[in-house]
């Protein structure tokens, strides 16, 4: 995506009026290299620039921002803090805030951790935790952490998930989590932190004194004797009060120091009373806005983090009573909603704040101010104590678009799911239409409970009726979805390759789904339908594990929908239509005509029409004439002869039909027919004598002769399921027999050899430290047998990772391992059993325990040795030369190139056998052929000089290798691609 992005940056530039439909993918691009940046802020720009080849501007730099700023309104992205260093670097803030956690926190991020675990880690409630992790992050004098610390949601997350290695409560998308904890792991310095400060939460023995939380403010308010100038009393703020934590008896128990508080003797406490929920008295009100509040006496052996503990934050806003006497604080996760009256409480400064409209003062003590005011005008206190200020008294709304508010009218995104959070209990919630009565109670939705409102296509009425305490109250909210595709995404895409894809690309497997979505963060549930004249007939469920996604129909779990599609044949006048449902999501329709050639096969015949209206004149317009068979083969004879199908020998076998015309067109009608009995049972067809020519010589046939052949049986239509099976095993004998030609005897002997070992290091070290202990045994998490494939998979996975982060995979046996080198192979264990967890969480089956992986550096060097030996014994590399071509051929990824991306790759690395300047035997045209060879043989013989091109590669084999080894991988690939669709039940 990177490259694809560079490259259309390089000719549109950054501007978001030339993204039209892709600006996520550009913004994911700028993100991506926000999240690798480290640094001050002078030095992102050159960043971005050499990541997308491209020059930055000033105009290019205001309109990185000018793309954040509307995906923010447009989905709700996240903004810039409103800190110190994102005023400073207003526009480079946005990618690097949406990156999540950027490299340059990590290692400040881990340290803060790590001191966290000791206080208590997990243990604490998310307020402590944060407030500890804010806390000594504050000393770090990291200026970039301090501001990723200000997303609290986002801290607390990912901190409780690098600590614990638990992902289900992290509220972060699984893959991304993933990365970033890979990503930290990968440091040595953070690894070293986090695994210390895991093992001292996992060891009892090591963990350190439970901590209590923090101890909260009470404002005493009692009523005057004077009145105002409204003739209601005028409160008085008497003092603050501390009221300490109510913390276990274990803690209590061992604290026997004396407390003072703000250094008034007066107000003194034993610690232990006041671990009970003892309340303190502050007479001086200002000393509350002083540093170092709390002081111990008779010092413990814990003192330090009790104090870090126990002191609250400075008094600002408390709930109001109109009763007055001692009012409880607001803190953080606390909700207060529009109308509702609160406290402040400040000091008196000449830059303090504004006293809001309508509040009412308070009587306080000289340099205090106090107010009583309404919820929604004291907004910036509010948040700086991390109070919410809830939209709605009932409920709360959301959802993947931006929503329009205007009073109680809400205008979601038509294409996009809007959910509803029940904010009190009981609460009723009802739909209808605007302006009616409410209609009959729908549900009835407890407190935090979350529903997805049905799609409309019009204005609808939700009422909302509250239940138990605040039973009384009410809200009407009109819901009008508005459809502007500039205003948002398409929820979710499905395109088809071909773009307008027949009947036989669904048979032949050749048929390929690509979905997309910026709005499904998880595995996403398909329901994909074959119907025949509107009837279904056959329907299959998948689960992909993350979008965006590839479904090609050669996946085995398929075969149902494919052996539906063999139907056709028995149908004159069928319409076939395919449909993908993504239940909430979409429906997708895609039409499949049953042949796109000019040929049709007349239904339970070995016969074909073809349209004379070009032949003839008027009277045989239209008229459809029937063309019977022509050339034919059968399976122990699969070269095309004039005799081929009826051959005196054929007898039962399985038979090939070629209508009588001349030309391709006859090569991709064709018709397979045989018993099904004979599956299983056919014996192979004798070693062809083949020519070393296009051309035939003698009794030896040509290339030009298989290539027809290949192409006949790939794109004939079978008779039944089985009989395409069998049709399988003569596609794989002409190849095999086209092999030899090209590639001589040696090359067919080493893709045999080549099936039959692991696909590359990486593999070949998964099984290597699966079968010598490295990351199986009694001391890793205990799995099934049935699991170990799977475990295997995310080994190879994840030592690709790590192989690639030192070149590993470059290194010849010999030099050893560093610790730190070992340690991330160690890491890679532990990462491949989560994925595995993730696996067995998605089955429903039961997860694993957390891997502790630790194995010494020589034990990983003998197994890296050994693999890259033998990994470096491929049976394809002593046959494709020069070295320097293999070496680039094997180190290449093929999982996203395109037909073009492999003719460039072939091309760099070609050394051509002319030594003419300027002339090359084997050009990129050539290469392109041999390519279609093996992956489209109907479009090879569409191109014109098909048989030229043959020729020249028979007279250079190992271009001719490395053609075919490049098939070979991007088909690999391709497989791996579609081994990650799960069959859902």
């Amino acid at each position: 995506m990177l490259h694809l992005v560079g490259t259309y940056a390089r000719m549109e530039g950054l501007a978001p009026a030339r993204w039209p439909n892709a600006t996520l993918p550009l913004a994911v691009a700028i993100t991506e290299t926000g999240y690798g940046y480290r640094g001050t802020g002078t030095e992102f720009w050159p960043r971005l620039s050499r990541d997308l080849g491209v020059v930055i501007s000033g105009a290019d730099r205001l309109a990185v921002r000018a793309l954040f700023e509307r995906l923010s309104q447009r989905l709700g992205t996240p903004q810039p803090h409103r800190s110190d260093w994102a005023r400073n670097y207003s526009n480079i803030a946005w990618p690097i805030r949406n990156a999540l956690a950027p490299l340059e926190i990590h290692r400040p991020l881990a340290a803060a951790l790590g001191k966290v675990a000791q206080m208590g880690g997990p243990g604490l409630d998310d307020d402590e935790f944060y407030r500890r992790l804010v806390g000594i992050a504050g000393g770090l004098w990291s200026g970039r952490l301090s501001d990723w610390l200000e997303d609290r949601t986002l801290a607390i997350a990912l901190g409780r998930s690098l600590l614990t290695g638990e992902e289900s409560a992290a509220r972060l998308e699984s893959g991304a989590l993933a990365r970033i904890g890979r990503d930290i792991r990968m440091d040595a310095e953070c690894r070293q932190v986090l695994r210390q400060a895991r093992r001292v939460l996992r060891n009892p023995s090591r963990k350190s004194a439970a901590i209590p939380p923090r101890a909260t403010w009470l404002a005493s308010v009692s009523a005057s004797s004077r009145t105002g100038v409204d003739g209601r009393g005028i409160p008085v703020l008497d003092g603050l009060w501390l009221q300490g934590p109510k913390s276990d008896e274990a803690v209590a128990a061992n604290q026997s120091a004396l407390l003072t508080i703000a250094g008034q003797a007066q107000s003194r406490v034993f610690l232990r009373d006041f671990l009970q929920g003892a309340i303190v008295a502050l007479p001086d009100i200002g000393r509350a806005f002083e540093p170092a509040l709390i002081h111990l006496s008779g010092r413990s052996d814990s003192a330090e983090d009790l104090l870090a503990a126990l002191t609250p934050a400075l008094p600002s806003v408390f709930r109001w009573a109109e009763t007055g006497g001692l009012l409880a604080a607001l803190g953080r996760n606390d909700v207060v909603h529009p109308g509702e009256l609160v406290l402040q409480i400040l000091q008196d400064r000449p830059d303090g704040p504004a006293r809001p409209a309508g509040a009412q003062v308070l009587d306080c003590p000289n340099g205090i101010l106090a107010w009583v005011a309404e919820a929604s005008t004291c907004r910036i206190a509010l948040t700086e104590a991390g109070v919410r200020l809830a939209n709605s008294h009932l409920a709360e709304f959301a959802c993947a678009g931006r929503i329009v508010r205007d009073g109680t009218r809400l205008m979601p995104p038509a294409d996009t799911p809007l959910f509803l959070r029940a904010m009190c209990e009981g609460l009723q919630v009802s739909l209808g239409k605007p302006g009616a009565t409410a209609a009959s109670v729908g549900t009835v939705m407890a407190l935090g409970d979350v529903a997805m409102l049905p799609a409309s296509d019009g204005a609808i009425a939700l009422h909302l009726q509250a239940g138990g305490q605040v039973s009384g109250l009410a809200e009407t909210w009109e819901i009008a979805p508005y459809s502007d595709p500039s205003a948002a995404p398409r929820a979710f895409a499905c395109d088809a390759r071909p773009a307008q894809p027949s009947l036989a690309d669904l048979r032949s497997g050749a048929l390929v789904l690509s979905f997309a979505s910026p709005v499904a963060l998880g595995p996403v549930i398909l329901q994909i339908g074959l119907s025949r004249n509107g009837a279904a007939l056959a329907r299959q469920d998948f689960a992909l594990p993350g979008l965006p996604a590839r479904l090609t129909f050669t996946a085995p779990e398929l075969e149902e929908l494919r052996a539906a599609a063999y139907q056709a044949a028995a149908y004159e006048e069928a319409w076939w239509t395919l449909t993908v449902t993504v239940p909430g999501l979409g429906e997708f329709t895609f039409p499949l005509p049953r042949r796109p050639q000019e040929l049709d096969r007349v239904p339970g015949q070995i016969a074909w029409r073809a349209d004379n209206a070009e032949d003839g004149g008027e009277d045989t317009a239209g008229v459809r004439a029937i063309i019977g068979p022509g050339l034919g083969a059968r399976a122990l004879a699969p070269l095309l002869s004039q005799d081929g199908a009826n051959h005196p020998e054929a007898v039962d076998d399985i038979r090939l039909y070629l209508p009588d015309v001349p030309g391709l067109a006859a090569l991709r009608a064709g018709l397979i027919e045989g018993k099904a009995l004979l599956f299983g049972q056919s014996a192979q067809p004798a070693p062809l004598a083949l020519a070393r020519s296009v051309a035939p010589i003698g009794d030896k046939h040509g290339l030009a002769t298989l290539c027809e052949a290949l192409v006949a049986w790939k794109s004939a239509e079978a008779s039944s399921f089985l009989v395409d099976a069998r049709r399988t095993e003569i596609v794989r004998f002409l190849e095999n027999s086209l092999l030899v030609a090209l590639c001589g005897q040696d090359w067919l002997t080493a893709e045999a050899q080549d099936r039959r070992r692991p696909v590359s290091l990486a593999r070949q070290m998964a099984e290597g430290a699966v079968s010598e202990g490295l990351a199986l045994g009694p001391e890793f998490p205990q799995i099934t047998p049935e699991d170990q494939p799977h475990l295997i998979d995310a080994l190879t996975q994840r030592f690709a990772n790590a192989l690639a982060s030192v070149n590993l995979s470059d290194r010849a046996p010999g030099p050893a391992l560093t610790e730190d080198e070992a340690a991330l192979l160690d890491a890679a264990v532990d990462a491949a059993y989560a994925d595995l967890w993730a696996s067995l969480e998605l089955r429903g089956e039961p997860v694993l325990e957390e891997s502790d992986a630790y194995s010494p550096a020589d034990r990983w060097q003998r197994l890296s040795d050994r693999s890259w030996t033998q990994q470096a014994q491929s049976p394809f590399r002593h046959l494709i030369l020069p070295e320097s071509r293999w070496e680039s051929l094997q180190a290449t990824t093929y999982a996203r190139l395109s037909d073009d991306d492999l003719v460039s790759m072939l091309t760099r690395c070609h050394m051509d056998i002319s030594r003419t300047a300027g002339i090359d035997w084997v050009g990129p045209q050539v290469l392109r052929s041999g390519l279609l060879l093996w992956l489209a043989p109907n479009q090879l013989l569409e191109t014109e000089a098909w048989r030229d091109h043959l020729a020249r590669l028979l007279s250079d084999r190992h271009t001719a290798r490395a053609i075919r080894y490049v098939a070979l991988r991007l088909g690999r690939a391709e497989r791996a691609a579609a081994d990650r669709m799960i069959p859902h039940v």
